[in-house]
């Protein structure tokens, strides 16, 4: 499985069977609008700007855009309120090929409450907003991915080249974190997951 980064909280998760694409956005925050084939896209919340530019994907994809179970090509996705934001947000994990990803998008959230934790129980990697308020800042972030104990913690929704909005610099998480991975995607297979060390992956992001 493969994990790469477009911008924002815009993921692409390429498994064997499937593709998933995060929260896609358009020109209007700045950068080149998220392109490409899906099988399923997931919306963390679908009242912001910043994640619903489904016109750009291609194919036939299936939308999650709440809470609940579902099962696509393989994937198992379980979508459950952020805690702030109970009309909009969503967190959601995602387990494919054995590994499970936490996805925590554009939501409002300080801590994890105990349903929260317990459908991220075991979660391998952590995408978790870290430089803008209106969403997660760097201190949240890090407390809840000391929470959950991943494999990887991948930080998103901080400032990058071409982005429009007041968002902060990725360089006071990885000051909380440690010293981070760089690279332009993560490759993870279940057999490579081993150890008790939290690893921070910053990833550059896809043009």
């Amino acid at each position: 499985m493969t994990i790469s980064w477009f911008g924002i909280s815009s993921f692409k998760i390429v498994g064997k069977d499937i593709t998933i694409i995060t929260d896609p956005f358009g020109s209007n925050t700045g950068l080149s609008p998220v392109r490409g084939a899906a099988d399923a896209v997931i919306v963390s919340n679908p009242k912001s700007p910043l994640s619903g530019n489904y016109s750009s994907i291609s194919g036939e994809p299936f939308m999650v855009a709440g809470s609940g179970e579902y099962e696509i090509k393989g994937a198992g996705i379980l979508g459950t309120p952020a805690e702030s934001d109970p009309g909009g947000g969503i967190i959601y994990s995602i387990e494919l090929e054995d590994i499970r990803i936490a996805f925590l998008g554009l939501i409002k959230q300080s801590t994890l409450t105990d349903t929260q934790k317990e459908v991220l129980e075991g979660a391998d990697v952590v995408l978790i907003g870290v430089g803008n308020g209106s969403v997660l800042n760097f201190e949240q972030a890090a407390k809840i991915a000391t929470q959950l104990e991943p494999f990887y913690v991948i930080p998103h929704t901080y400032a990058i080249s071409g982005l429009k909005g007041n968002f902060d610099r990725v360089d006071r998480f990885i000051k909380e974190m440690g010293e981070p991975i760089k690279d332009d995607k993560l490759t993870i297979k279940k057999k490579d997951l081993a150890g008790d060390i939290t690893k921070l992956v910053v990833l550059d992001p896809q043009r």
